[in-house]
């Protein structure tokens, strides 16, 4: 019997109640796509040392993609799907992918890179900075790659960059929820492909030809990044659901609320999401709308003051 596509089909975001859950769910569905792409990364890979096809698959930013949104719909494809075409028509020609599309390709290949770069951050003595030796970005890098010598006041580490899936996401006026899609490196920095590829300046990309200056190597490659938020970036491993910024404060906060609530262990872990919400219940009755703040006149959230929305949000997280 032949194996057909497999297609998710998962419940997320059926209301303001279910997003922090649904966060959640998004980040290690992004991961599941990092994997298959990775998969698919060191299969071509493999094919090429034995000499069955001439090249693997292409970087990110060497593919010729360009980005753009999705009109109506919400397709993850992985690399070669993206490389065939799988989103379909776009505004402008040629191939292209969303975010999330994007920043999962390039996760990947950072994962699947047999050797990085790495020195002392200059922009914090702290942390150490990850780079792709493929697209160097200072003068001085530029100018050892051309030479083909290592970067000065680098060292060369073996493996790939341990980067991840990542999203930050901001509330429009109506209450509802707009996600952006990242590559969280090791070093904290939040690099964002769409970015490379076009986003906010799709007509100029397009009417430029960049997509394939890029992917012909006629123009370099400017890796761009993402302003870190205070608290904006999602992390499905920590107990508040996000990093970066003021999470730490909010992770502690988040296991004193659940260690205050030992019954949790035995119960419906669902709970976790109300109990910082005080409301009258009838026997027998409990009202999600009203416990979130959700207003089924208005059809949005309205928050009940910076001090309840900290703790709804504090709420919502579930702590294994």
């Amino acid at each position: 019997m032949g194996m057909p596509n497999i297609v998710f089909r998962c419940q997320m975001f059926r209301g303001d109640w279910d997003q922090v859950w649904s966060q959640m769910r998004m980040l290690w569905l992004m991961e599941g796509l990092c994997r298959v792409n990775q998969t698919h990364l060191r299969q071509f890979d493999e094919f090429r040392k034995r000499g069955l096809v001439a090249n693997g698959y292409p970087t990110c930013y060497r593919s010729g993609l360009h980005y753009e949104t999705e009109k109506g719909t919400e397709i993850w494809p992985d690399i070669p799907s993206l490389l065939m075409g799988t989103m379909g028509k776009g505004v402008y020609p040629g191939f292209f992918g969303d975010c999330e599309d994007l920043a999962c390709y390039r996760v990947a290949e950072l994962r699947e890179l047999p050797w990085h770069y790495e020195r002392q951050a200059p922009w914090n003595r702290a942390k150490t900075e990850c780079a792709d030796p493929r697209f160097p970005q200072g003068e001085a890098e530029r100018a050892a790659s051309a030479a083909k010598r290592d970067w000065p006041g680098w060292k060369k580490v073996k493996g790939g960059v341990r980067a991840k899936p990542f999203a930050k996401w901001r509330r429009g006026p109506q209450g509802n929820y707009h996600y952006h899609a990242l590559t969280y490196l090791p070093d904290g920095r939040l690099e964002d492909p769409s970015l490379v590829l076009g986003m906010g300046r799709e007509a100029e990309f397009n009417a430029g030809g960049t997509a394939q200056k890029l992917k012909s190597g006629e123009l370099p490659v400017t890796i761009q990044f993402a302003k870190a938020p205070e608290v904006m970036v999602v992390d499905p491993e920590k107990p508040s659901g996000y990093n970066g910024g003021i999470a730490v404060k909010l992770d502690k906060e988040v296991l004193a609320l659940m260690a205050q609530r030992s019954d949790l262990a035995a119960g419906d872990p669902e709970v976790g999401a109300y109990l910082t919400n005080s409301i009258l219940l009838g026997e027998g009755e409990f009202d999600v709308d009203a416990a979130i703040g959700w207003s089924r006149e208005e059809k949005r959230f309205v928050p009940r003051g910076s001090a309840a929305e900290a703790r709804r949000l504090l709420g919502y997280a579930r702590h294994d």
